[in-house]
């Protein structure tokens, strides 16, 4: 067993402004997509299958049904294909702040959990999606008193 505490509130407070300038940035995104007609969606973490792409590794788990049998099932790495399957059933803009999961990638700009946002306009070409991008990150530095974004 170890003496260091499983919590150190001095951690915390250094970490304190970064927290709320992150929820005042989401906030922004929020009120953005809100003010553009996006509904904001929550897709189910737990999915058959990871993801579709070949280079993404899962992590695994079991969901065990009322039979007693346990199912693999997978945390996702993108909230993709929930996403889209609501588009098939007729939404035409949707958003969503997801947690995703990646295996087999650490490092000290990479966690192995982390929050996406992924948003679709049915209909919209890539040019007002990369404006939909710029609009979100001048937003977000705005709301973060920050000139540029940064990780660190």
């Amino acid at each position: 067993m170890t003496d260091t505490p499983w919590w150190n509130p001095g951690r915390h407070a250094d970490r304190r402004p970064v927290l709320l300038a992150r929820n005042r940035a989401q906030a922004a995104i929020r009120a953005f997509l809100a003010d553009h007609a996006f509904v904001e969606v929550d897709p189910a973490a737990l999915a058959l299958s990871p993801g579709n792409e070949a280079h993404l590794h899962g992590f695994a788990t079991e969901a065990i049904g009322n039979d007693g049998v346990p199912r693999r099932m997978y945390l996702h790495t993108s909230p993709e294909f929930a996403m889209k399957k609501l588009l098939a059933a007729g939404e035409t803009r949707i958003a969503a702040f997801a947690h995703v999961w990646r295996n087999r990638e650490r490092g000290p700009r990479h966690s192995p959990e982390f929050t996406m946002l992924e948003w679709y306009r049915v209909g919209q070409d890539y040019a007002v999606l990369m404006d939909d991008t710029a609009a979100m990150a001048r937003l977000a530095c705005v709301a973060a008193g920050a000139a540029v974004l940064r990780f660190g």
